[in-house]
């Protein structure tokens, strides 16, 4: 059997097409949805598995300054060629010393923990005479898995996540609305 060039540059170019196929946030872990707030509702449907992203304020984690070091160790990076939109872009590292300890979801839905990273969010960057100043807020940035069984009951839930760090419990609400 042989292609005629033309089916051959056709497939070709469906193949190069379909690469090119955006992704919906939250329906992968390399592009989750980001909630910018703590009690952002997460909305799914029965059947249907979210990737999303919260950002906790430092304060939702700690019960005094016991995180200090771990933020403390975030540097920024002031050059020039790395700012976004002009602001110094985030410090992240990953804290894999909070470690995701249960969750109280309804049934039929199952709540998981992809990644825990603590961050400076940059929320001003400005440039004075040489000088560089950044304002920020210290946050913890949980990457969840959610999914909802094609039975989950739907409605409003608000569900307990509980992260320890070895020493202390830290209970945070994540809002979830299931709904067809």
């Amino acid at each position: 059997m042989k292609l005629h060039p033309t089916l051959t540059v056709s497939i070709t170019g469906m193949l190069v097409l379909s690469a090119c196929t955006p992704v919906q946030p939250g329906s992968a872990d390399y592009v989750p949805l980001v909630q910018e707030s703590a009690i952002a509702f997460t909305r799914l449907a029965p059947g249907q598995t979210v990737f999303v992203e919260y950002r906790y304020p430092r304060s939702l984690f700690e019960q005094d300054s016991e995180f200090d070091t771990y933020f403390n160790d975030l540097t920024f990076n002031y050059s020039a060629s790395a700012r976004v939109n002009g602001n110094v872009p985030d410090p992240i590292r990953a804290a894999d010393w909070m470690k995701f300890k249960s969750a109280e979801a309804p049934k039929g839905v199952t709540v998981s923990v992809q990644k825990v990273n603590v961050a400076r969010a940059v929320r001003r960057t400005t440039e004075t005479g040489g000088s560089v100043n950044v304002q920020y807020g210290d946050q913890f940035r949980v990457m969840y898995k959610i999914t909802a069984a094609a039975d989950a009951e739907t409605g409003v839930d608000i569900t307990t996540v509980t992260f320890t760090d070895g020493k202390n419990d830290s209970e945070i609400s994540l809002n979830l609305n299931i709904n067809k």
